[in-house]
């Protein structure tokens, strides 16, 4: 096991009990599989916003490039710039645009954006101009999402007068699915047809964009047409589904052997043990009462961690390869767990948040059902001083 940590975990990993244990190796498999659902020729942009995902964007990133990344999407500028200064020269898209005063940074660091308005369009070129170079800027089309983006029928206008700015290129054309993860497919595929209607357009006024891509981790399962020549998978590479409705996926690639498993896993320590008596109540708020004589274990992890308090009395923990109870309301720092009928458990005994402990599996899945949430939530809460711990 390799204990390199993140910048801000500093050398409080080599003692804290709660870690978020990262597998580099696991990452690398997903993105193996990732690629055998594409089409010949199809290039993949892995988003690794956020840092990435919670997992440590500097590790992730740099592994994901040893194995033929073709692009990174980030959130923020920050998040490229600290990524060029560790040394990434793949190209790098901040999928969700900058503001003018970050015109500087986007081009000293060789960055692009996506971009949405002409007036950011404009102030680009001109700063380009000055500084003698080109900035390459990608156009989204807003297809339903509404986030960002251009609406489709505005589309060829707004390429068109992009294209007048000679100091800029555009680099793709995209959109992003808002429930390619649904049951349902009826509006992702509403959506793929407005987008495909916008590139029909294009080719008509022999116009051409180098990249076109829509495809999301949950699109690359469900609807292989959406690939085009770019894809972006996210949350797919770090083993997680963004719904329950795409199970059936996952059992379909694992038959296959192409699956895709978790690269991280939460673990912490039994720190305390005490023995409860019957009707004993628990925690703040006293939201849960002991039903008979207990023996409760505390856990130095909670909502400061990530551990959210909505998680309270609704998740199980793994504890000696057996699942026990978390129990009343979760702490800043600590949390309960029932543990009376899990034999020999003793303080010290690891802790399974999330992940696999002997024969039993906890996804992460199941905790953003249970709080009513998404993985990716899940994820990129668990804090900063929770150590990430390579493999």
């Amino acid at each position: 096991m390799d204990l390199t940590l993140n910048s801000a975990s500093s050398q409080m990993g080599l003692h804290r009990a709660t870690v978020a244990e990262i597998n580099i190796s696991t990452l690398r498999k997903n993105f193996k599989s990732m690629r055998e659902l594409l089409k010949p020729g199809v290039e993949t942009m892995a988003v690794v916003k956020a840092d990435a995902y919670g997992h440590g964007v500097i590790p992730c990133a740099t592994a994901l490039v040893e194995e033929g990344v073709d692009a990174l999407g980030i959130g923020i500028i920050e998040e490229g710039i600290l990524l060029r200064e560790q040394g990434i020269q793949v190209p790098i898209q901040v999928l969700g645009g900058i503001f003018p005063e970050e015109i500087d940074d986007l081009i000293r660091h060789n960055l692009t954006t996506t971009l949405c308005t002409l007036e950011l369009a404009k102030t680009l070129a001109i700063r380009a101009e000055k500084l003698n170079t080109r900035v390459g800027v990608h156009i989204k089309i807003n297809t339903g999402m509404s986030r960002l983006g251009v609406s489709p029928d505005q589309a060829i206008d707004f390429i068109e007068q992009v294209r007048s700015l000679k100091t800029l290129r555009i680099d793709s054309l995209f959109t992003h699915f808002s429930t390619a993860d649904e049951a349902v497919p009826d509006f992702t595929r509403k959506q793929l047809q407005e987008f495909e209607n916008v590139i029909g357009k294009l080719v008509s006024s022999k116009g051409s964009i180098p990249k076109i891509h829509a495809a999301n981790s949950s699109a690359l399962l469900k609807f292989p047409e959406s690939q085009f020549n770019l894809v972006r998978p996210g949350i797919l590479l770090y083993g997680a589904l963004t719904s329950p409705d795409l199970e059936p996926y996952r059992k379909v690639l694992e038959q296959q052997k192409t699956g895709f498993q978790p690269v991280m896993q939460w673990k912490t320590r039994i720190i305390n043990i005490n023995e409860i008596p019957v009707g004993s109540a628990l925690s703040y708020g006293r939201q849960f009462t002991t039903r008979k004589q207990s023996r409760i274990a505390t856990l130095p992890v909670g909502y400061a961690d990530g551990l959210q308090r909505s998680l309270s009395g609704k998740i199980e923990v793994l504890v000696r390869g057996a699942r026990a109870p978390q129990v009343g309301s979760i702490c800043m720092d600590l949390c309960l767990i029932d543990v009376t009928e899990v034999p020999s458990v003793r303080e010290g005994d690891e802790v399974v948040l999330f992940g696999t402990q002997g024969k039993e599996t906890i996804r992460i899945e199941e905790l953003a059902v249970q709080g009513n949430t998404v993985p990716y939530e899940i994820m990129c809460c668990i804090g900063k001083r929770v150590p990430r711990v390579y493999i």
